[in-house]
């Protein structure tokens, strides 16, 4: 089964149709994660928004069955099962070399930003060059943080030890010709990942 390394990345294409079941092998490990639509031409990149996703759904989270949408209020993944206590986040930005000089670590620390980054310029797709241009202008599309538990208590957030379990998994389906780009989050300086991160496995179904 293949491995999305702990801090490292992984990368999967999907046909519409096809699914991706994301596994929390070691348990309380969250999993910055992105997709991205292939287009027949290029424009500006189609993406997983979660801002489009809770405006348009009018809440979060999708529920199971209901998808996540693309920037153009599009479907493009789908939960279709979810055995973990179904707890994700869609409010927290990926974590960047920025955030890790804020907390008082090395700018050079294993981010998920930059694995973003390290993933579309492995990407074949002739495409995701242009990706890659936005990426390097400073765009980065908010991540979908699987298993990440956010607290929120009003207008404040804290970010507390994930509940998933070894084998709780998630399983989401491609409504469009995407790729998914998955990072197994390296923070280790707050409880977001229960202190030292691990890897992960995922399957296509």
């Amino acid at each position: 089964m293949p491995t999305i390394p702990a801090r490292r990345f992984a990368v999967q294409r999907l046909h519409i149709g096809q699914s991706i079941k994301v596994i929390d092998s070691t348990g309380g490990q969250v999993i910055d994660t992105w997709a991205f639509s292939i287009p027949s031409t290029p424009s500006f990149p189609r993406y997983m928004s979660m801002t489009h996703t809770r405006s348009t759904l009018h809440k979060l989270l999708p529920s199971i069955h209901e998808s996540f949408l693309d920037n153009k209020r599009d479907p493009i993944l789908t939960i279709t099962e979810d055995t973990s206590p179904g707890i994700h986040d869609v409010l927290y930005a990926a974590c960047s070399p920025e955030r890790y000089l804020q907390l008082g670590a090395d700018k050079d620390h294993d981010n998920c930003a930059g694995n973003l980054h390290s993933a579309v310029q492995q990407c074949t797709e002739p495409f995701f060059s242009h990706i890659l241009h936005f990426l390097e202008s400073g765009w980065i599309p908010d991540p979908l943080n699987l298993f990440m538990k956010v607290d929120i208590d009003g207008t404040n957030l804290q970010v507390l030890n994930p509940d998933s379990k070894a084998g709780d998994y998630i399983v989401l389906k491609a409504e469009q010709e995407c790729v998914v780009i998955m990072s197994a989050c390296p923070m280790d300086l707050t409880a977001c990942n229960r202190g030292e991160p691990s890897s992960a496995e995922f399957e296509v179904l």
